[in-house]
């Protein structure tokens, strides 16, 4: 289980970073009216879009490596 916990955080870090610093931003840039809207951490969208999946993401590494 510690080894699925471990993987599973590595994953969903990176897959966290890629989606908001990549994904989010590109389909904004894919809309056809023009989009100008900044996405930053610390936005509502940064909370749903970032930080959940960071924190479980980080929470996941935590027991990973406390797990025995």
């Amino acid at each position: 289980m510690r080894i699925a916990a471990l993987i599973f955080g590595l994953v969903l870090l990176v897959a966290t970073v890629f989606w908001f610093v990549y994904l989010v931003p590109l389909g904004c840039a894919m809309n056809t009216t023009g989009c100008n809207e900044r996405f930053t951490v610390w936005s509502g969208i940064g909370l749903v879009h970032f930080w959940t999946p960071f924190l479980i993401a980080v929470s996941a590494l935590a027991y990973g490596l406390k797990r025995p």
